[in-house]
């Protein structure tokens, strides 16, 4: 179980390299045939993608000796996965999640007893039986697995890349290297963890209620694509849920104000929608709150929440790798604390707090962040940021979305190595951001010297 390099695991492992990358080039191909940018955009991010699964483990492996959840979960999902070839029946009773305390006789649980694991509130039976569908087929081989599941979680990351240059069709290079090429959030969200299935599925979250609030298009597609990455994400992550919806709900009230065309009726409608948008967004809040177990039911809830994770990420265990940046035990104190967590979650660890190889990647990634912040806040100007971002209402969930999860984050950590992995997926959206209002002010500079 522990050696996973063998002779014949690699020689397995390029086999299924080979086979995807043929299957998938012969799909492009006729896909975005007369599209040679895309097919290119296509073949390099799924190298990215494949390469950094392969890679997280091997840093995981060699560097950090079988240490971390990635090996945990691995192995448990290579249990569970035994229980398929024994007892299929089983076995799909617990992936589905029927198991409970009147029927877990029912099952067979010589290789995974779901009982340890019905307490779901860190997702951990969530990604057992998750990744137990790629350990099916990667005959409980790390790397394997990890070939099969990001080439899957690829697909997904693909149609957000897709769905962000429908929005922006002049801006493909930036949305390539926002949404496909950052080395933090390639190398954390491919390896066997809960990030790389809430970064994949949290932007279906979006593409399915766009495609539904925005389009229209009430097909069953789209409400199954919005019911299963709302599910998937939940069961691991409850407060990406939250993000990602709440952002969502403020554009589309945002939006339709916009397409108010006649000056006093959006003057009229103006608070209609937002009371509309206020009314939806804290039912949704109740009855996911009440889903998550009552951690997320309200704002003092949320708040006790965070303050007390923030407190154990602080303590000797993590071995260094904490940060302070205040405490706070009620609702005053953490707005009070916002701007520092805000901070945290875009641009630590900085460059000189990173120990590690892991960290030492995310510091230079944080160094070119606040640099283009830097840039776009000193250069193009607070006024001619806001104006730009506000003339496109993607970008304003864009900045939504990452003051959100930013806030959340950074009140809630005080570890880097938790940090890097939290933030993940904002952190797209805000490089995207940021890269385009630099872009669009040297575009209007080029154009006024010309």
């Amino acid at each position: 179980m522990y050696q996973q390099l063998t002779l014949t695991s690699i020689l397995g492992l390029m086999a299924y390299v080979v086979i995807i990358w043929l299957v998938l080039s012969y799909v492009t191909n006729r896909k975005y045939h007369g599209d040679r940018n895309l097919r290119f955009y296509f073949n390099t991010g799924l190298f990215l993608k494949l390469a950094a699964g392969i890679a997280f483990g091997l840093l995981y492996e060699f560097h950090y000796k079988w240490a971390g959840d990635t090996f945990y979960y691995f192995r448990n999902a290579c249990r569970l996965a035994n229980t398929f070839w024994e007892s299929p029946l089983s076995y799909f009773k617990i992936l589905f999640d029927w198991v409970d305390e009147s029927n877990v006789g029912s099952i067979d649980i010589s290789n995974y007893n779901p009982i340890v694991y019905w307490d779901n509130r860190s997702g951990i039976y969530a990604i057992h039986r998750f990744v137990s569908v790629f350990a099916i087929m990667g005959f409980n081989n790390y790397y394997i697995i990890s070939v099969l599941m990001n080439t899957f979680l690829f697909v997904l990351n693909w149609k957000l890349f897709r769905f962000i240059i429908e929005q922006f069709p002049k801006y493909r290079q930036i949305a390539f290297i926002s949404f496909l090429c950052v080395p933090s959030v390639l190398l954390f969200g491919s390896g066997i963890m809960k990030d790389s299935f809430t970064l994949s599925f949290s932007g279906i979250i979006l593409i399915s209620m766009y495609r539904l609030l925005f389009e229209h298009k009430f097909n069953l597609k789209y409400i199954f694509m919005l019911l299963i990455s709302l599910y998937v994400v939940f069961q691991l992550k409850p407060y990406i849920v939250y993000s990602f919806v709440i952002s969502v709900l403020a554009w589309w009230g945002l939006y339709n104000i916009q397409h108010v065309k006649n000056k006093v009726l959006r003057i009229m409608v103006f608070p209609i929608i937002i009371v509309v948008s206020a009314v939806v967004i804290m039912y949704v809040f109740s009855v996911m709150g009440n889903l998550a177990g009552g951690r997320y039911s309200s704002v003092e809830s949320m708040v006790t929440s965070a303050s007390m994770s923030q407190y154990d990420l602080r303590q000797d265990y993590y071995e260094g790798e904490s940060f302070d940046i205040g405490s706070y035990t009620d609702i005053s104190g953490a707005i009070m604390l916002m701007p520092k967590a805000i901070v945290a979650s875009w641009y630590r660890p900085y460059i000189w707090e990173a120990h590690s190889f892991a960290m030492m990647i995310s510091g230079m990634e944080n160094l070119i962040m606040l640099l283009l912040s830097l840039y776009a806040l000193f250069r193009v100007r607070p006024f001619t940021c806001l104006n730009t971002i506000t003339k496109n209402m993607f970008l304003v969930f864009a900045l939504i979305l990452s003051l959100i999860m930013a806030i959340g984050i950074g009140l809630s950590t005080s570890n880097f190595s938790a940090l890097v992995r939290f933030r993940i997926p904002l952190v797209p959206y805000f490089l995207f951001l940021t890269l385009y209002v630099i872009w669009e002010h040297r575009k209007q500079v080029k154009e006024k010297q010309a």
